[in-house]
C-alpha cells in the first residue's frame, strides 16, 4: 500500500536532502527546509526509519485520492479531446490572429497542439520576437492546462489592446497547454483511483514498466544524476528514459523550438506556488551575470505580481533549491539554445491544500494571479528581442 509521509530529519545524521539520492524510487512531492512531503511504500518508510529520519504516516495514498478526487475536482477541468476541442474553436473565432497547429504525435497517438498566436502568416522563418507557453509535462498537473489555454484566450479576446496588439502584430505567441496527453487521460481514468497521481508518459518500457518522465528526458545535462527526482529507474516516478529525446513527445517540443527560434519560454506545473529559473541539475548559478540577473528579476517581479491579485505568495528561487534535476524543459531551453526560461509550479501551496487535485473553482484565481506575471514576461521578451 502506498502511503503519503512526512519525513523530518529525524536522528539521522544525514541531511534532509539525503532521502532523495538514496534511490530508493521514492515519489517526493515537495521539499521544506524541515520535511519532505512524498508518496512511497510501507517497506520505504521503514527503510527511512531504520535511516534515522523521522517518518510521519499522514493517510493512505487512496484516502488523500477518495477525499480529493470527487466530482467536483473533475469537472470544469480540460480532457485531451476537449482541450483540442475549445483550441479549435478559439482558432476558428479568430481567424485573423490564431492558427492551430499539430506540431507532434503522442506515443499512443494523439495529436499534441499549439495555438500560434499573431497576425504573421508562414512558418520555421523567424519572424519578429517569439514566445511559447507549455503546459502539462506531468500527466497529474491538470491545473497546469488551464493556466496557458486562459492566457491564450486573454489574448486573443483582448487583441484590440494596444500593447497586447502590438505584439501579436510584430511577432507570435505560441501555446501548447498539453505536452503530455497520453498521462493525461490516464490519469482521467477512473477505474483504479490511483491513476489520478500518473506523472509520466505511456511508453511501455523494457522491462515492462510503463512511462518515461518527459520533463527529465530533455538532452541538457541529461543522464548525470541518478537519484530520486531524476532517475535511471525504469519503474521510478523520475524515469529519464532510455536516451535523451526518446520519447515523440519531448522530440516534438525540442523540433517546435528550434524551428520556431522562440525567444523566452514559460513551462506551467503544479504544485508548490513557485518561480523557477535556471539551473535544476545543480546548485551553481548561471555564470552569465547579466541572464542570471535578468531571470531573478523577472522572477522576483512576476511574484510581486501574483501576490498583488489574489495575495498568494509564490516563491522565486533557483529550479535546485527545491530539488536537484537533469534534463528538464528550462535547463535545455537555457543551457542549450540560451533562450530565456521560466517554470512556474501553480497553486496550490501544500499538499493539505490538496496538491496535485484541487477543484475547479480554483482555476479562475490561479489564471488571474498568473495572468500579469505572464504579460510581463512577454512584454520583456518583445522588448528584448525587438530592441
Amino acid at each position: 500500500m502506498k502511503l503519503i509521509l512526512k519525513v523530518t530529519p529525524g536522528t539521522s545524521a544525514q541531511p534532509l536532502r539525503q532521502v532523495y539520492t538514496m534511490a530508493m524510487n521514492l515519489d517526493v512531492w515537495t521539499v521544506r527546509g524541515d520535511h519532505m512531503i512524498l508518496r512511497a511504500e510501507e517497506a520505504q518508510a521503514d527503510q527511512l526509519r531504520q535511516l534515522g529520519f523521522g517518518v510521519e504516516e499522514i493517510q493512505p495514498a487512496l484516502n488523500y485520492l477518495e477525499a480529493h478526487f470527487t466530482a467536483e475536482a473533475i469537472e470544469g477541468y480540460h480532457s485531451p479531446e476537449s482541450l483540442n476541442d475549445d483550441m479549435s474553436s478559439l482558432a476558428a473565432a479568430h481567424p485573423d490572429l490564431a492558427e492551430l497547429q499539430t506540431f507532434g504525435t503522442s506515443v499512443e497517438g494523439r495529436p499534441m497542439l499549439a495555438l500560434r498566436l499573431g497576425t504573421r502568416t508562414g512558418s520555421g522563418a523567424k519572424s519578429g520576437p517569439k514566445v511559447l507557453l507549455l503546459g502539462c509535462h506531468h500527466a497529474r498537473e491538470w491545473l497546469s492546462v488551464e493556466v496557458p489555454f486562459l492566457v491564450a484566450r486573454h489574448l486573443l479576446e483582448n487583441a484590440g489592446d494596444p500593447e497586447i496588439g502590438g505584439w501579436l502584430s510584430s511577432g507570435e505567441i505560441w501555446v501548447a497547454p498539453m505536452v503530455n496527453p497520453d498521462g493525461h487521460a490516464f490519469t482521467r481514468d477512473r477505474s483504479d483511483p490511483e491513476n489520478r497521481l500518473w506523472r509520466k508518459n505511456r511508453r511501455v518500457n523494457g522491462d515492462g514498466s510503463i512511462g518515461v518522465d518527459p520533463n527529465r528526458n530533455y538532452d541538457y545535462m541529461w543522464g548525470s544524476l541518478d537519484i530520486d527526482t531524476s532517475s535511471k529507474t525504469p519503474s521510478a516516478e523520475t524515469y529519464i528514459g532510455p536516451s535523451p529525446f526518446s520519447e515523440p513527445e519531448t522530440q516534438a517540443v525540442s523540433q517546435l523550438v528550434e524551428t520556431q527560434a522562440f525567444d523566452g519560454l514559460i513551462t506551467y506545473h503544479s504544485y508548490s506556488q513557485l518561480i523557477l529559473y535556471p539551473w535544476g541539475y545543480t546548485s551553481e548559478p548561471i555564470s552569465d551575470a547579466t541572464d542570471r540577473e535578468r531571470m531573478i528579476a523577472v522572477s522576483q517581479e512576476m511574484a510581486e505580481l501574483i501576490r498583488g491579485v489574489h495575495g498568494r505568495v509564490y516563491v522565486p528561487q533557483q529550479a535546485s533549491e527545491l530539488y536537484p534535476t537533469a534534463g528538464d524543459t528550462t535547463d535545455w531551453a537555457y543551457g542549450k539554445l540560451k533562450i530565456p526560461a521560466i517554470t512556474i509550479e501553480l497553486r496550490p501551496e501544500t499538499y493539505e491544500q490538496g496538491g496535485f487535485i484541487l477543484p475547479a473553482n480554483q482555476i479562475r484565481p490561479t489564471f488571474e494571479e498568473n495572468l500579469p506575471a505572464a504579460l510581463l514576461f512577454i512584454r520583456g521578451i518583445f522588448g528584448v528581442a525587438a530592441a
